[in-house]
């Protein structure tokens, strides 16, 4: 019983994620058809973006589950960035996991983890 409640919390949590980067991917992609952002600018705010909708994703899949924030906000960090990877793999045509990769994967947990157990207390 309590790991579907888990497995429900994560899969919320991961779809409220998911939902707001589509969102701030779109208005993103709207201001760049009027302002010209260089590589580096891009690459921050497409950052801040995910890191953004992931803290929200972990707090809702947190509040859900009413209990382990920490464990949830690391079970949506792990969802989404594996959707991420593969969707970006899938595009790019090719499957590594280089150092870099694993460094974001290692913010996004970290941050997962900490939104979580913010969202147990909100």
């Amino acid at each position: 019983m309590e790991n579907s409640k888990y497995f429900r919390s994560v899969v919320k949590g991961t779809l409220g994620t998911l939902i707001f980067s589509f969102i701030g991917i779109t208005v993103l992609s709207l201001l760049m058809t009027k302002l010209v952002f260089s590589k580096g600018v891009f690459n921050m705010i497409y950052v801040i973006i995910s890191l953004c909708s992931l803290s929200l994703g972990a707090i809702i899949g947190a509040k859900k589950n009413e209990s382990k924030g920490w464990l949830v906000g690391f079970g949506v960090a792990l969802a989404y960035y594996l959707v991420l990877f593969i969707l970006s793999s899938s595009f790019s045509g090719e499957l590594t996991f280089k150092l870099f990769d694993f460094a974001k994967l290692a913010i996004a947990l970290a941050v997962g983890t900490l939104a979580g157990m913010l969202g147990i207390n909100l």
